[in-house]
């Protein structure tokens, strides 16, 4: 990337710190520390600068962590405070052993287990597909009516205090970027 935030040609990078438009997120840049991020983006660098540019990849590594914490088994996909609304869409928050789905603007963007990891592949197909929010589940273990909440987010934190770069289109050979001055 340019110092504008343009992605430029034939320049690539690939690890824990670096930052990339992601289009699940409405192409904000997402950094994702961890090393599992890392050697998913050196595959896509190496594939990108051994071909031509109309055969590059583009990298859409979704977030994925887990922590265990008072003998709870906590996994994430997606990015959770991307959302403006949350549902539990199985288990139940009373026996510490459920699903939380989170959406925004209408789409499933991030989904958080505790103690249920084995559903978030399925989440996380649900994301990378654009599935709408909520859900349509037919699990045995859901609640009867799905009821969204408010996420209640905290503002994001900007890349700088006087503006955001948002990247448009997901096109390698498109390059635009639109400045987006944040609201006081």
């Amino acid at each position: 990337m340019d110092v504008n935030g343009i992605v430029t040609d034939d320049v690539f990078v690939a690890g824990d710190i670096s930052r990339f438009p992601h289009p699940v997120y409405g192409y904000q840049f997402v950094t994702l520390e961890h090393w599992v991020n890392a050697v998913a983006q050196a595959e896509v660098a190496a594939h990108n600068m051994l071909c031509d540019q109309s055969e590059r990849w583009p990298h859409l590594w979704l977030p994925v962590f887990w922590s265990s914490q008072f003998g709870l088994n906590i996994k994430s996909v997606g990015v959770p405070t991307f959302a403006d609304q949350v549902v539990i869409t199985q288990g139940s928050a009373e026996e510490r052993r459920f699903v939380a789905a989170y959406g925004y603007q209408g789409r499933i963007t991030a989904a958080v287990a505790f103690d249920q990891s084995m559903w978030l592949p399925f989440y996380q197909r649900l994301i990378e597909q654009a599935a709408p929010f909520p859900p349509e589940l037919a699990t045995a273990d859901g609640p009867v009516e799905l009821r969204p909440v408010a996420a209640e987010v905290p503002d994001r934190v900007a890349a700088t205090q006087d503006a955001t770069v948002v990247v448009t289109g997901h096109d390698p050979g498109e390059r635009r970027a639109t400045l987006v001055r944040r609201q006081s």
